[in-house]
């Protein structure tokens, strides 16, 4: 870490001035102290990134003018990580990167996961994240060492067996793939493909660590491989391809971590996920290789302990992945962020598992802003320092070594969450309501009987205070229009006069999508934004297609008879956009 450099990015990032301030830095004890009194400021720290969090926290009782002071934390884990998810069309530019990392690391953050996918520089393949936003060799090079000056070490987090459809959907990569998003196991094409991958995924960076994937290859060897070979085992070939992985590793000098279900699933007589009557012992998987468990769907503790228990008959290097639920939706769901990440770092620090990571993943689009997840970040990381941490020390640490207001970013999770208790079954009636077609809404019966349109009116009267921010405008503006969606298809269905609502409909979502994607460009690369623009640009073009029937008298709305599938046990449902806009393909 180049302290100068790391102090001066935190102090440019919190727009803090620190001359006439004397500030003592002492490596003893640990954890961090922080003990200020008036202009005298002193820092005790036990690792650097202990030290990057006790001087952010000094820079935040100057900013808000916190006379005398004083705290003391030690740490709970050895590694504390963040997982930005890049390959899911939102891909951060490198300013905001760079921004990302200096947050994260004035928050004692000590690693940070890349998740690439097929967004990097792959020398000599020039499909490999073709038109994706890929990030090139020096660029990845550039973030590595700006991380390493700001005490993080940055590591490729990459997959060599399954999500890799977006490479697959290239005829030049017929010959490796088995089904659309996994490879064939066997083949030297393979070995040399993912020799190819793990080189480039690492030669830009500092470290010699590598995330290598591997997770959710339900498919493994159910496609060109059956035909070729006409029985499947798919723990040996789970086994074969990983211990050819982990062979191109050793050659590398390359420290692996995996992601373990498939272990898990492969060694269940039931073939389920984190089966804890799993026989993973069996498997004599080489503990060389680090086991990551992931799991983000629980809110109970003891969920998570005998799983984690069990981490330890694969590898001594077992890790834990929470998440920060900023998937498939438009709005981070708070309540299960909250109490997702209590029960899992609870059990963590019961069962000894000493690294964490947490993962904030875009599916569907990245529909959410990147500075949404600003929260589950904090709130990851006071877990480091408090035993128990509250929803006060949560506040007051947003506040403190962020600048954010702890009550704005909760009301985020509103959008989603219709009752004053926990999302747990991860409810999103904001995508059914805003991507609902208006001549026929699939998600009707899921959603005629509770009245969205005031639902979404409160909701925009309590955000309406946090207008000055530009991301609680856009959620501001977002909120108003998902009422006058409601509405609207209250009235068309209903066979009540809808031309009002249809142009406010309209002028409403196409402010959303503009400042929707002014957000996208200040935070991401352009390539993914056509995704929005073409979900947004529909919305557009439908209110005018049924303006056009409307004007003939010839509109009538479609109206199903039965609940749509929810795919969750709740009242409303949880669909991505393809399933929520038409029941017919969009592309085949």
């Amino acid at each position: 870490m180049d302290t100068n450099f790391a102090f001066n990015e935190l102090r440019m990032w919190r727009k803090v001035d620190t001359a006439g301030y004397e500030i003592s830095i002492n490596q003893s004890g640990k954890g961090y102290s922080v003990k200020k009194s008036g202009k005298q400021i002193s820092l005790t720290y036990e690792r650097k990134n202990d030290l990057m969090r006790a001087y952010n926290t000094a820079l935040g009782m100057i900013k808000h003018g916190i006379a005398k002071a004083e705290c003391a934390h030690e740490r709970k884990f050895d590694e504390v990580i963040a997982m930005p998810d890049l390959a899911r069309n939102a891909v951060l530019n490198v300013p905001t990167l760079k921004q990302y990392l200096c947050r994260l690391a004035g928050l004692g953050y000590t690693e940070v996961w890349l998740y690439l996918e097929d967004e990097f520089e792959v020398p000599g393949e020039s499909f490999f994240g073709l038109q994706r936003g890929r990030y090139s060799q020096a660029e990845l090079h550039e973030l590595a060492v700006y991380a390493d000056k700001m005490g993080i070490e940055l590591v490729p987090a990459i997959q060599t067996l399954a999500h890799l459809k977006r490479v697959l959907q290239y005829e030049h990569y017929r010959q490796i793939g088995d089904l659309n998003d996994t490879l064939y196991v066997g083949k030297e094409a393979t070995r040399d493909f993912v020799k190819r991958e793990l080189e480039a995924a690492t030669a830009p960076f500092l470290t010699k660590k590598i995330h290598i994937g591997m997770d959710e290859a339900h498919n493994l060897g159910l496609g060109q491989y059956f035909f070729d070979h006409g029985s499947v085992d798919q723990t040996q070939l789970m086994l074969k391809h990983a211990k050819m992985v982990l062979a191109l590793c050793r050659e590398m000098d390359l420290k692996p971590i995996m992601w373990s279900d498939m272990w898990f699933e492969l060694a269940s007589t039931r073939h389920e996920m984190y089966d804890r009557q799993a026989d993973v012992a069996s498997l004599h998987v080489d503990p060389e290789i680090g086991q990551v468990y992931w799991d983000y769907y629980n809110i109970h503790e003891d969920h998570y302990t005998p799983m984690m228990q069990k981490h330890f008959e694969l590898s001594p290097n077992v890790y834990f992945a929470g998440g920060i639920w900023t998937w498939a939706r438009f709005a981070p769901n708070q309540s299960k962020m909250l109490a997702s990440i209590k029960a899992g770092l609870s059990a963590a620090k019961k069962t000894g598992i000493k690294k964490v990571a947490a993962t904030a993943w875009m599916d569907d689009g990245g529909e959410a802003p990147y500075w949404s997840s600003l929260l589950g970040w904090q709130v990851f990381s006071d877990y480091q320092y408090l035993d128990e941490p509250t929803e006060t020390d949560f506040e007051n640490n947003f506040d403190l070594l962020q600048d954010e207001n702890y009550q704005a970013y909760m009301l985020l999770g509103d959008f989603d969450n219709t009752k004053d208790q926990v999302n747990d079954v991860d409810e999103k009636p904001s995508k059914l309501v805003l991507y609902e077609d208006l001549l026929q809404p699939r998600y009707y019966q899921n959603l005629k009987d509770f009245d969205f349109g005031n639902y979404y009116d409160q909701l925009a009267n309590k955000l309406e205070p946090y207008q000055e921010h530009p991301l609680f405008n856009y959620y501001y503006d977002l909120a108003k229009a998902l009422s006058v969606k409601a509405k609207l298809m209250t009235a068309l269905t209903s066979g009540n006069s809808a031309d009002a609502l249809l142009n406010e409909w309209q002028e409403a979502i196409t402010l959303v999508a503009r400042e929707r994607l002014e957000l996208w460009f200040k935070e991401n690369k352009p390539n993914g934004s056509e995704v929005m623009d073409i979900r947004f640009g529909g919305l557009i073009q439908r209110a005018n297609t049924v303006r056009n029937l409307l004007a003939k008298g010839e509109y009538q709305s479609d109206l199903p008879d039965v609940e749509m599938d929810k795919h969750i046990n709740g009242d409303f449902g949880n669909s991505q956009y393809y399933q929520i806009v038409t029941p017919s393909d969009i592309s085949w």
